[in-house]
């Protein structure tokens, strides 16, 4: 019986180039196709053979063979054998979902390229994420493993940087030694940033660098070099210029400078809770000096007025007195100029006694010549 199946599917075959297609299972074989098999409950088994065996064959381009010691379907490309499906691990579909697909591979797996060691997944180009609502890129500890780690495997002469994150901390940072990091930026999960530190202590910390000088240094700089630039150290600000000293400008547009917790009160520029103490202090007049005490018109009080002022006031003329002082304060230039003023009153009542003294020495002088 199973020879008169051979020969009637070879005199199938041998007609075929009249029919065009030949079916199994089916009376109506596809026009695409020279042989369609058609089961519900069968499937198509390729001829096996060892490995030994089929590496002695000569194969025809497209020849396939399943061998049954690597447990692989291979194909002939008329000069070599090829694995139709490299190794014996498979990417498989996800009975769960059918959407999902994983690779039960326990070695490593490279894109584009075969230099994969040690890496589990190496890709030589670009890799590309997209979500309509958002892109993300995500990677894991095991276990309890608090850290993940984004690495920069650059050249053997250049410095290797990373992204990790380590106990709550994110670090980016050059990679030495085993646990891979310096503290050259650390976000915490206070949301504080550290420079130079992996324990900032509020919302910006930064640690290291040189003393700040007219030229350099500092723990940090605003500007460039070659140009106007601020450069900052643990308790100092300088402001240079190109290498060379610079003036430091502050409030600039408005606003009152303010040192210590006193407020500046309203009209003023600069205010400072405590004492102040510099080796010099000019004040810029931004009125009349009171050189019209010297004009000839001034009204300067005689000495019985300016006795009954004292007397009543109990401080000079146009002079504040003392409950003035203590509420509103002394401004330095103003007093400056009224002090001068009593100073240049003052010269003159010395001026008059002396006038008054000459008279009176005269006088006498007179009076004892006609004695």
């Amino acid at each position: 019986m199973k020879k008169i199946i051979y020969l009637l599917l070879i005199a199938q075959v041998l007609t075929s180039g009249a029919i065009a297609q030949v079916g199994i299972g089916t009376t109506t074989p596809s026009t695409t196709s020279v042989l369609e098999l058609k089961s519900n409950n069968k499937g198509f088994l390729l001829p096996r053979t060892s490995t030994a065996t089929r590496l002695s064959m000569t194969g025809a381009e497209g020849l396939m063979m399943y061998d049954t010691s690597n447990h692989q379907v291979f194909y002939h490309t008329g000069v070599a054998w090829k694995n139709l499906v490299p190794g014996p691990y498979h990417w498989t579909v996800s009975q769960a979902d059918d959407v999902s697909i994983f690779n039960n591979n326990t070695g490593f797996v490279g894109i584009g390229t075969g230099d994969y060691v040690p890496y589990k997944f190496s890709v030589a180009g670009t890799i590309y994420t997209y979500e309509s609502s958002k892109s993300t890129i995500r990677i894991g500890g095991v276990a309890s493993t608090t850290e993940a780690r984004i690495l920069w495997d650059l050249p053997s002469n250049a410095t290797d940087y990373n992204i990790t994150q380590n106990s709550n901390k994110l670090y980016i940072s050059r990679t030495v030694g085993a646990a891979g990091f310096l503290s050259d930026l650390v976000l915490n999960n206070n949301g504080w940033v550290g420079i130079g530190t992996d324990a900032p202590q509020n919302k910006l910390t930064i640690e290291g660098g040189s003393d700040v000088g007219n030229a350099s240094g500092g723990y940090l700089q605003l500007g460039l070099t070659a140009s106007t630039n601020m450069g900052i150290d643990n308790n100092e600000i300088q402001a240079r210029n190109n290498g060379l000293v610079s003036r430091l400008v502050l409030n600039n547009g408005g606003g009152a400078v303010q040192v210590g917790s006193a407020l500046t009160p309203t009209g003023y520029s600069f205010s400072v809770n405590g004492k102040m103490i510099c080796e010099e202090l000019k004040i810029q007049a931004s009125s009349n000096w009171p050189d019209y005490v010297f004009k000839e018109h001034y009204a300067l009080l005689n000495f019985d007025e300016l006795r009954h002022f004292i007397k009543t006031q109990n401080h000079l003329p146009n002079i504040p007195d003392a409950q003035s002082m203590e509420a509103h304060g002394i401004e330095v230039g103003d007093m400056q100029k009224r002090m001068m003023e009593k100073i240049e009153e003052l010269t003159l009542y010395i001026l008059q006694l002396e006038d008054q003294y000459k008279l009176l020495k005269t006088e006498l002088q007179e009076l004892k010549s006609k004695q």
